[in-house]
């Protein structure tokens, strides 16, 4: 019997922004994720951000990245060959052992799989939030042209179980990870909103005021927007 597969776990997004460097500035000033080095001379010195064992990139050029972590690559393989998909695999290139499926394979963005244990991150590589600040990024919105039918197809590519969220959307729950799909407006599909978990809001709606951000909410659950992505706040001890 093949081994089963359970819903892969979140490690980090690339997305794209008209303005990356006032994206970055959200996530330094209001939810205190400090941004990492430059890994090159020529790169920006703004945009990648690390929560934990999450990374978070972003950049001008169009299109989103998810970079999931699975528990046997070898197995995903197999289940996405039986759909009737043929990820690229980086190992062929003489890359890191991956699976690419692109934006056409899956409805909404472009997607990286690696096989990853289960416990995720590790001391070297992780980095936790400054104090006051957001713990980890716990869902996204995507906006795509068929949101029921991308929904259902997420959840027979990656195993996971599909729902709708409190406002009807549908949604796609990985682990500690909810995705969900909204209708793209004026064909615009990509990522609309993020969602962060914090143990407390009330530091991060203040750093949101004081940054000039309108901001909606209570203890319980915050929003704002920025650069026409929407930022969703929720507690979580």
């Amino acid at each position: 019997m093949p081994p089963a597969l359970h819903p892969p776990r979140f490690r980090g997004l690339r997305f794209a922004a008209a303005d990356a460097a006032a994206v970055a500035s959200v996530f330094d000033k209001v939810l205190g994720i400090a941004a990492l080095p430059p890994r090159a001379a020529a790169d920006s010195p703004c945009d990648r951000f690390l929560l934990d064992d999450q990374w978070l990139e972003v950049h001008d050029a169009p299109g989103d990245t998810l970079d999931l972590g699975c528990d046997d690559l070898g197995t995903q393989r197999t289940h996405l060959r039986r759909l009737g998909i043929e990820a690229l695999d980086g190992s062929a290139l003489g890359c890191n052992p991956r699976l690419r499926l692109d934006a056409m394979d899956t409805g909404a963005c472009t997607v990286d799989l690696r096989e990853q244990a289960s416990s995720a991150g590790s001391a070297e590589d992780g980095r936790a939030a400054a104090a006051g600040g957001a713990d980890r990024l716990c869902g996204l919105e995507l906006a795509v042209r068929a949101p029921e039918r991308v929904a259902l197809h997420w959840a027979q590519l990656f195993h996971a179980q599909s729902s709708r969220d409190d406002g009807g959307l549908p949604r796609v729950s990985l682990a500690r990870f909810d995705l969900r799909f909204a209708l793209a407006a004026d064909g615009r599909t990509g990522v609309t909103a993020l969602e962060f978990a914090a143990a407390e809001l009330a530091p991060l709606m203040r750093n949101a005021s004081a940054q000039g951000f309108d901001v909606c909410g209570d203890a319980r659950r915050a929003a704002f927007s920025a650069q026409g992505i929407a930022f969703r706040l929720r507690s979580e001890p």
